[in-house]
């Protein structure tokens, strides 16, 4: 039998900036910017917006969209869900919820499930190894007492099934946590600590069609590295109880400088 050849390396993108529509034409197109050094290197997307009442994310994600790297690219989706933003909400009821839609379809009836197959297209498209998706939640985890709700997620870093796994989420707390103090320190998640299964398990419900991989949740951004080979996604919150919103969008710069720093991009 001849010997299996070696997967082709793909060349780096040309040095330059595009910007592309995410559903262009549309009255929730909304842009997503790439940065592209000209040298070989790791693909980080950003994403910012997924809900419209977690300004720090957003509002962290545009000035990431200016950043150049130098060596890979740098791909930003500031405001996944422009409306929201717009209205401040978390998403509104005709729109349907991004962060519960993936992988989403092209001719899904709501619009953010279309929207989260163009993030899932765009993804494969610039072959992304690492989503940085930036979130809020309104209370800290370290605080959290007897409640055990998702709105006390703040200041946490979770890695879903993916490539890397609980390590990236690790690797970037454990250099983020270096540069703050306090009530400002991340907690690292694996996707598994949402009692989705047991560390080491493959999702429930299996391949990588699978969106609804978290019971009752839906396809989060979690769920990435199912619908995009090579890709390890991170689901980044933090806390907005007596944190101001200008901290909020420091810290998620912060967040993805220092994962960025680590790649050897900045």
């Amino acid at each position: 039998f001849a010997p299996t050849p070696a997967p082709t390396a793909h060349p780096p993108f040309p040095a330059g900036s595009e910007e592309r529509l995410l559903m262009r034409g549309t009255e929730w197109e909304t842009p997503l910017f790439a940065r592209h050094s000209g040298e070989a290197g790791p693909i980080v997307l950003v994403l910012g917006g997924v809900h419209g009442n977690e300004p720090g994310g957003w509002i962290a994600a545009e000035a990431i969209a200016g950043w150049t790297p130098r060596r890979g690219s740098l791909v930003v989706a500031p405001r996944a869900n422009l409306l929201a933003t717009r209205a401040g909400e978390r998403t509104l009821p005709e729109l349907g919820d991004l962060n519960r839609l993936y992988p989403g379809a092209r001719d899904a009836a709501l619009p953010m499930a279309r929207m989260a197959a163009q993030i899932v297209e765009a993804a494969r498209a610039f072959r992304v190894e690492l989503a940085l998706d930036l979130h809020e939640s309104w209370g800290f985890y370290a605080e959290r007492g007897a409640n055990r709700g998702t709105a006390f997620i703040g200041q946490t870093i979770t890695s879903g099934p993916g490539a890397g796994r609980l390590p990236v989420a690790a690797d970037i707390a454990r250099d983020f946590n270096a540069q703050v103090e306090g009530r400002d320190r991340l907690i690292a998640r694996d996707w598994s600590s949402f009692g989705a299964a047991p560390a080491g398990d493959a999702p429930p419900g299996g391949g990588a069609g699978t969106g609804g991989w978290r019971p009752g949740r839906g396809g989060s951004s979690l769920a990435l590295g199912l619908h995009v080979p090579g890709l390890t996604p991170v689901l980044v919150e933090m806390g907005q109880q007596r944190q101001a919103v200008g901290r909020r969008a420091e810290l998620h710069r912060l967040v993805v400088r220092a994962a960025l720093e680590a790649r050897g991009m900045l």
